[in-house]
């Protein structure tokens, strides 16, 4: 994922501030500074590249601490609000640019789901059935990549074995686990690596 990033979209940082989603709403010059400030250059060769003076800089600095306070403020405020802050949820995998309702899975759900669809009578969880509903199937996605080795690098049929006494359609769960941010792959589909 981190190479896919740095080639595809050149970095993270950038990914994010030149995100199409309607609820990114900064203009061209804010990305321009943002992109600037993330590289951590000082303040005057920043005005410089720019086109600014460095006081300018300095100001828009500020602007942002500021944005980002009011931001979190009403974040703080929403969720007290609207969500029960005593239900954990679980993370979202972090090539999941836009999640929505699908990827908020409580670990209560959790819980209950992976009882419900596995059995652990084996030493690897079988799965008995694949849910209805995509939620479902992200949350059993959790379980199931747990089955893989972070920092290993897996081959077809390395991800296959693993696979394959997990569900008889071995090659589904290694789409939907790609599909999801689980996983990564690459181009050639010959090497695999858990990413999440």
């Amino acid at each position: 994922m981190q190479r896919h990033l740095t080639h595809q979209h050149q970095g993270a940082v950038n990914a994010l501030l030149q995100s199409t989603s309607k609820y990114n709403t900064l203009t061209a010059t804010q990305r321009d500074l943002l992109t600037a400030f993330a590289s951590g250059d000082k303040d005057k060769l920043i005005a410089e590249q720019l086109d600014l003076s460095p006081s300018t800089v300095r100001h828009q600095k500020f602007t942002f601490r500021e944005k980002a306070k009011r931001a979190k403020l009403y974040l703080a405020q929403y969720e007290a609000i609207f969500e029960d802050s005593s239900t954990s949820m679980l993370p979202i995998p972090p090539s999941i640019t836009h999640p929505d309702d699908r990827f908020k899975i409580s670990e209560t759900d959790y819980a209950t789901l992976v009882q419900k669809y596995f059995d652990f009578s084996q030493p690897t969880p079988v799965l008995t059935q694949l849910p209805k509903g995509e939620k479902k199937l992200i949350t059993l996605l959790y379980r199931i990549s747990e089955e893989l080795d972070f920092d290993r690098h897996y081959s077809t049929a390395e991800i296959n074995s693993v696979l394959k006494p997990i569900y008889f359609d071995y090659g589904l769960l290694e789409r939907y686990l790609v599909d999801y941010g689980f996983v990564a792959r690459t181009p050639d589909g010959r090497d695999y690596w858990r990413i999440f």
